[in-house]
C-alpha cells in the first residue's frame, strides 16, 4: 500500500513503474480521483481480507489519502509513505489500513516512510517549507524523522475526533491555515503583542480563566513536547498531548482575565515536572540511541588506527547531536548501533567502512547547519492552567 498526498505524485510514481518494470505496473491498482462502482469492487477483492470475492490480479494499491480512511486493505502487509502529512493523524489513518482488528492476515506488517535527503530538500526547498509550516505547529523541525515521531502519542479523545473525520470533506480550516489566520490576526488588532514576544522571558507561568480545570505545560527541547495535567478522583493524572489538540484551550483573547498564582497551581506544575518533562517513550528508540552513543564513545577511546583518528571529529560531531540536537533519524541511529555485535563487539574496519560512508553522506559538518536553527536556550517552559471558577 504506498500513499501520497498528492494525485500528481501517484501518476508520476505510476509512470516510473512502467519504466522500471512492466509486469510490476500491470499489477499495481492506482486511485488517485474519484471511485467508481467498479474500481471499489477491485479494491475490495483484492486487498479486503473479509471480502467474500477473493482476486490476486493485484499487489500494490498506490493511492493519494482519498483511501487512508474507511477501508480495510489488510491483503497488504506493508505501508510505504512515499510522502509525510504535516498532519500526523493522518499518518495513522493510513497505517490503519492494514493494521485491522478484525482479520488477523500477517504476523509482521511493515512500515516504510520516505524523506528528502539533505542534498534533495536543498534543491527543492522542502525543509525551509516545513520548517516555515511547522514552525507554529510543532514549534521546531529538528529533523526530517522528527516530523512523524514513533514517540508522539496524541490523546484518545482528539485522536478519536481525528478519526472519525472525514478526509474528504474539505469545509473545516486546517490546523496549519488557523494558526496563520490567528497570528494574523494577533499581529493587526494587537501589534504590541507580536512585539513583546521578541524579549519574552522564559518560563512563563499564567492562570486563565476557562470551562475546564487542567494545566498544559510546554517544554522546548530542541522540540516541542506538551503535557496536560487534570485532577481525577484525588488523583493527578499527566498524559501527552499536542498543540494541534489543545489550541482552542489555550487560545484566549486580550478580555481574559488572568487569575493569581497560587498553591493548586504549583501542586500540578509540580507533578508534570516529576514526570520528566518529556512524553512517554517506549524502549526501542531510547535503547538504539544508547547504543549507537555507546558505539561512538568507544570509537572516540581508541587511540591507535590512524583512520579512526581521521574520523573522530565526525564521531563527535555525532555524539553531539544525539545528546543535544536529536536531527538523527532512526534509520542512521540504527546504523551506528548496529556497528557492535552482542557476541563479538565492534570490528573496527567494519565501523571505519560505515562511518565514512555515513560521513559522506551527511557531510562532517552537517550539525552547524542545525545549530544555527535552534533557540539559545536548550529549554523553554510555558505552563498555562485553566481553572473553572
Amino acid at each position: 500500500m504506498i500513499f501520497s498526498e498528492y494525485a500528481d505524485t501517484v501518476k508520476h510514481l505510476k509512470e516510473k513503474f512502467d519504466e522500471f518494470d512492466k509486469t510490476l505496473s500491470d499489477r499495481t491498482l492506482v486511485v488517485t480521483g474519484a471511485l467508481p462502482q467498479s474500481k471499489l469492487r477491485e479494491i475490495i477483492e483484492n486487498f479486503d481480507a473479509s471480502a467474500t470475492k477473493q482476486k490476486n490480479n493485484y499487489d500494490v494499491l498506490l493511492s493519494t489519502d482519498k483511501l487512508s480512511e474507511g477501508f480495510n486493505l489488510n491483503r497488504a502487509g506493508m505501508v510505504i509513505n512515499y510522502d509525510i502529512p504535516w498532519n500526523p493523524v493522518r499518518v495513522i489513518q493510513r497505517l490503519g489500513r492494514i493494521n485491522r482488528i478484525s482479520k488477523k492476515v500477517f504476523d509482521k506488517l511493515y512500515i516504510m516512510n520516505f524523506f528528502p535527503t539533505e542534498k534533495g530538500a536543498e534543491y527543492v526547498r522542502s525543509r525551509e517549507i516545513a520548517q516555515n509550516k511547522m514552525f507554529m505547529i510543532h514549534n521546531t523541525l529538528g529533523e526530517d524523522s522528527k516530523i512523524f515521531d514513533i514517540d508522539e502519542e496524541p490523546s484518545p479523545a482528539g485522536l478519536y475526533q481525528k478519526l472519525t473525520q472525514n478526509p474528504e470533506t474539505g469545509d473545516e480550516e486546517s490546523f496549519y491555515t488557523k494558526i496563520v489566520n490567528l497570528y494574523h490576526e494577533i499581529k493587526l488588532n494587537n501589534p504590541e503583542t507580536i512585539e513583546k514576544l521578541q524579549n519574552v522571558r522564559r518560563r512563563i507561568k499564567v492562570i486563565k480563566k476557562s470551562d475546564e480545570n487542567e494545566m498544559f505545560v510546554f517544554f522546548k527541547k530542541n522540540r516541542l513536547f506538551v503535557k496536560q495535567a487534570f485532577e481525577e478522583e484525588n488523583k493527578i493524572n499527566v498524559t501527552d498531548t499536542s498543540l494541534e489538540m489543545i489550541l482552542d484551550k489555550i487560545t484566549c483573547r486580550p478580555e481574559t482575565e488572568s487569575i493569581r498564582i497560587d498553591e493548586n497551581f504549583w501542586r500540578l506544575y509540580e507533578k508534570v515536572k516529576l514526570n520528566n518533562e518529556k512524553p512517554t517513550t517506549t524502549a526501542p528508540p531510547i535503547s538504539i540511541e544508547k547504543n549507537a552513543l555507546g558505539v561512538i564513545d568507544f570509537l572516540i577511546r581508541q587511540k591507535e588506527n590512524p583512520d579512526l583518528v581521521m574520523l573522530k571529529p565526525f564521531l563527535r560531531t555525532l555524539r553531539e547531536d544525539i545528546l543535544d540536537y536529536g536531527t538523527l533519524p532512526d534509520y542512521t541511529l540504527r546504523r551506528i548501533a548496529n556497528l557492535s555485535n552482542n557476541n563479538s563487539g565492534i570490528n573496527i574496519s567494519e565501523a571505519i567502512a560505515e562511518l565514512g560512508k555515513l560521513e559522506k553522506e551527511l557531510g562532517r559538518n552537517y550539525l552547524d547547519q542545525e545549530k544555527n536553527k535552534q533557540y539559545p536556550d536548550k529549554e523553554i517552559i510555558i505552563a498555562i492552567e485553566n481553572r473553572n471558577t
